[in-house]
């Protein structure tokens, strides 16, 4: 009799459980790199895979399987955390990739997907661990969370591990964002920049950088060192890049500290006050960079598509059509 409901037989349920369990169970790094434990198949999964004259014992082929998948996932998730990967070293990074993907087993056909949530989980883990250390309780945080610990063990910065899950967020966020098109701002709206609030486009993001980061882009596969990657340069000052979607894709754009002062306060204040704050804050010979570079620094930001309007343009234009119906 065929099972009821064309339900699969319990066979192939059992099957696909115990193929499933294998596929994601970790790889075992505990002889420093990560392999598959043929030992620990389930012996019934094994002895029912076939295979023809002269190939490999079953228990091979499915640790071939089981291993080739697991670096699938670990190479998706460095591509999609290319500048956290190489802050904490790509062997503490798959140790996190690890936990990341017990807690969220993959349930899509896309690897890219796979990375969901991994981000939110660091950011929590650095969160925590930067209250341990002003607890002066670092082993002890650490030893409560594998998360915090493997952190920990890579000897990286907490501030460098910090930009460069920023900036992985940031390049990632303007890949999935759309491209909002160009403001040509009208002359009715240039007379009211002094006063208007900017709206930005929702792909852009400002980051700092302290360490040689930027470089290492998910859209050009990551490390793009030549041999085996050294410790990170710091720079003597900050930098700061712009991520944000364009006309052609994504863009990372190094900007000027002035202007990328200027850009923070344009997110909290009318464009006329948040120009006059960093004015009042430079000294006589950043004052007079400020004004030589603005007109271009403007145009930069209205060629790339950071600004899209005015934020406060929608509302007069609602409330006009209110108070007169005629004119909407």
């Amino acid at each position: 009799m065929s099972p009821r409901g064309g339900d699969p037989p319990g066979w192939l349920r059992e099957l696909q459980r115990d193929f499933t369990a294998v596929l994601r169970s970790p790889l075992d790094p505990d002889t420093g790199v990560f392999r598959e434990r043929q030992d620990r198949y389930p012996a019934r999964l094994v002895a029912q895979l076939k295979g023809g004259p002269g190939s490999a014992a079953p228990s091979e082929r499915l640790a071939l399987y089981h291993r080739q998948y697991w670096m699938r996932l670990f190479t998706a998730l460095q591509t999609s955390f290319p500048r956290v990967s190489r802050a904490v070293s790509y062997w503490h990074f798959n140790h996190l990739a690890a936990l990341h993907l017990a807690e969220h087993p993959p349930r899509h056909f896309d690897l890219d997907e796979a990375a969901r949530g991994f981000s939110a989980r660091l950011g929590r883990a650095l969160q925590r661990l930067d209250g341990a250390r002003r607890d002066r309780r670092p082993g002890r945080a650490a030893r409560e969370d594998a998360w915090r610990r493997r952190i920990e063990l890579s000897r990286a910065p907490l501030a460098m591990v910090r930009q460069a899950l920023l900036m992985d967020e940031a390049e990632r966020h303007a890949y999935e964002s759309p491209f909002e098109g160009l403001w040509r701002p009208k002359p009715e709206e240039l007379a009211r920049l002094g006063e208007g609030r900017l709206r930005f486009a929702v792909s852009c993001t400002l980051t700092d950088e302290d360490w040689d980061l930027a470089r290492f882009s998910r859209l050009t596969g990551g490390d793009l060192d030549d041999g085996a990657p050294g410790p990170l340069r710091r720079h003597p000052s900050t930098r700061h890049w712009v991520f944000a979607r364009s006309a052609g894709g994504t863009t990372t754009t190094s900007v000027d500290p002035l202007f990328a002062r200027l850009l923070e306060r344009c997110r909290e204040l009318p464009f006329g006050q948040a120009l006059a704050d960093v004015e009042q804050a430079c000294s006589a010979a950043e004052a007079a960079q400020l004004r030589a570079h603005l007109q271009g620094w403007i145009a930069l930001a209205l060629a790339s598509g950071w600004w899209t309007g005015l934020a406060d343009a929608e509302p007069r234009a609602q409330q006009a059509a209110v108070d007169d119906p005629g004119r909407a």
